[in-house]
């Protein structure tokens, strides 16, 4: 069976300062450029950002973020959490591949379930109290980008370094869109990464492994672009069966005088080897900017 959405937008609070313009543009840009080749990437975000010391594609690569350190009491696997830009919890785990969280499976949506298409996974908002205030590990610092782990759509494990195990569901394509497009961006010459996350056009694998070839991708991002990669507010599933899905994301862009912005994108998502990838085509991802978020889910 195919699911499919079509919504109109609802409006939230409107970001304010400049630095909510690169949030939403590297999100932009870093979608933009996913599926054509990791080096393109890195190309657009270092020929466009005004950050007064932009690195040549040929600087050397950068260690990885440095290992979080543990606080007594805190949640096994992280370190002392810390806030983005707009105050929301960033968790920094122990292991800089990531900490994964305890699968709760009774709290996975089902086909039958009305919300199926539209509820948000568990573990990443700590609803409880009335709030939507991010929950312990549900957004992690991962190689410099913020990217969503659940208790209930995965992942569920590390291998090799990368996140694996999503759910067969509309809520583990989202996490796996999530977090792919973000990783790439982040390490554009781990070819690991690639090879587990998306599945490229021969076409795009070739110029990828001419780039790495050359030199010209480096295996971390630097600092001064992967800080703008904050977590996603939103996501919508705009169609779903088995093996195919469509996933847009939105991240908070700059304001359109009083109106509040978000940069947002369709990604293309297929169900394979038991788990979601993004679907490289060659073609530039659909982008486009929604001044409110009404028919989207809130993480």
């Amino acid at each position: 069976m195919t699911y499919r959405r079509h919504t109109a937008d609802t409006a939230t609070s409107a970001p304010r300062a400049e630095q909510h313009l690169r949030a939403g543009w590297i999100l932009s840009t870093t979608f933009l450029s996913l599926v054509i080749v990791a080096g393109a990437i890195t190309f657009a975000l270092t020929r466009h950002h005004d950050h007064p010391a932009t690195p040549a594609l040929t600087t050397p690569p950068l260690p990885p973020s440095p290992t979080a350190t543990a606080a007594p009491g805190s949640v096994p696997g992280l370190g002392v959490p810390e806030a983005d830009i707009f105050g929301r919890r960033v968790d920094i785990p122990i292991d800089p591949a990531g900490a994964i969280l305890a699968q709760r499976p009774e709290t996975q949506k089902k086909p039958t379930d009305p919300d199926w298409l539209t509820a948000a996974p568990a573990g990443l908002c700590d609803r409880r109290i009335g709030t939507t205030a991010c929950a312990p590990g549900g957004w992690q610092r991962i190689h410099g980008a913020v990217v969503p782990m659940s208790s209930s759509d995965g992942p569920t494990r590390i291998d090799a370094g990368v996140a694996a195990g999503y759910a067969h569901t509309p809520q583990g394509a989202a996490l796996a869109a999530a977090y792919t497009v973000y990783e790439i961006a982040a390490r554009p010459a781990d070819s690991v990464l690639r090879d587990r996350r998306a599945i490229l056009t021969d076409a795009d694998r070739r110029q990828f492994d001419a780039a790495a070839a050359q030199g010209r991708l480096p295996a971390q991002l630097d600092e001064a672009y992967t800080r703008w990669m904050l977590a996603v507010d939103a996501f919508r599933v705009d169609s779903y069966t088995d093996d195919y899905a469509v996933i847009s994301l939105a991240a908070r862009a700059a304001p359109d005088g009083d109106r509040p912005g978000w940069s947002t994108v369709a990604v293309p998502m297929v169900w394979h080897h038991g788990d979601w990838r993004v679907r490289g085509t060659g073609a530039q991802l659909p982008t486009r900017t929604v001044h409110d978020l009404a028919g989207w889910t809130t993480w």
